[in-house]
C-alpha cells in the first residue's frame, strides 16, 4: 500500500476499488486509474507556482462495457462495505472527509456515521435504478 492509498481486491484477485485517503500527498500529478480503464482518475499535488500548461481534450468515440464511479466524501463520515464482482461481501472501510474512492468492480455501500456529503461521477447516461443497478440488499 502506497501511503495515503490502498486497493481493495476479492479473493479472486479482482480490483473492486481504490481508496485515495486524505492524508495522500505524493507531489505531481498521479493517475491511480490504470490507462485502459474508461475512467481516468488523477490526483494532482502541485507547489504554489506551479502551472498546468492550458489544454483541450479531444473528441474521441468510446465504447464502454463498464461502469465505473467515483466517490469523495467533501463532509462527514462514513463506512464503505465493498462487494465482490457476484455480491459477496469483502470488507468495510471508514472513510473520513476528505476520502475518494475509485469503484472499480463489483458493488459498494455506504453506512454514514454523521451528516455527509457525497460527490460522485460515473459515465452516463444513467437509465434509472431498475435498469442500470442490481440491488445486493
Amino acid at each position: 500500500m502506497t501511503f495515503g492509498l490502498e486497493r481493495i481486491t476479492a479473493l479472486d484477485g479482482t480490483l473492486i476499488a481504490i481508496f485515495v485517503l486524505p492524508n495522500f500527498e505524493k507531489e505531481g500529478a498521479n493517475f491511480i486509474s490504470e490507462q485502459a480503464f474508461p475512467l481516468q482518475v488523477g490526483v494532482g499535488i502541485y507547489r504554489q507556482g506551479a502551472k498546468i500548461t492550458p489544454h483541450i481534450h479531444l473528441r474521441k468515440e468510446s465504447v464502454i462495457s463498464e461502469i465505473q464511479e467515483v466517490v469523495h466524501i467533501e463532509k462527514g463520515r462514513a463506512i464503505v462495505d465493498l462487494y465482490d464482482t457476484v455480491g459477496k461481501y469483502i470488507k468495510s472501510i471508514e472513510a473520513p472527509m476528505g476520502t475518494t474512492m475509485l469503484f472499480v468492480a463489483g458493488g459498494h455501500g455506504f453506512r454514514m456515521l454523521e451528516d455527509t456529503k457525497l460527490l460522485e461521477v460515473k459515465q452516463g447516461p444513467y437509465s434509472g435504478k431498475e435498469k442500470d443497478k442490481v440491488m445486493l440488499e
